[in-house]
């Protein structure tokens, strides 16, 4: 992949990524309401700590993408986020999963860019 290309979408992810970690704090996107047990998952979730914990992660995933520092350790730790997020909003909340299918999309292409560095996590 071209590196100028690559060098974009990494710039791109890792701010998706800081904006998303950093509105878990300063709550300057509220989060829409979601119906049934996709809520009230939710709910736990704000209020055991959990989305501060997965904001931290975001964000220090986020700021090694956009240094361009421990790049395949952010991606693996930012792509398992954006899978869950997926998930749930695949399960929960359909009508706000573009966020979701953004990072995950943006973190795969970002992956198999760097595929020779992930290759001794990928052999069998």
């Amino acid at each position: 992949m071209n590196p100028k290309i690559t060098m974009g979408l990494r710039i791109l992810f890792g701010v998706f990524c800081l904006v998303f970690g950093l509105n878990k704090f300063l709550g300057f996107m509220p989060f829409p309401a979601i119906p049934g047990d996709g809520g009230t998952l939710m709910g736990i979730y704000a209020t055991s700590g959990f989305l501060k914990i997965i904001g931290v992660l975001e964000i220090l995933g986020g700021l090694a993408l956009l240094l361009n520092k421990f790049v395949p350790l952010a991606l693996t730790i930012l792509v398992a986020i954006m899978f869950n997020a997926f998930l749930f909003h695949a399960l929960h909340d359909m009508a706000n999963i573009g966020g979701a299918v953004l990072g995950l999309l943006l973190g795969l292409i970002l992956v198999y860019a760097n595929k020779n560095r992930f290759s001794d996590l990928l052999s069998a």
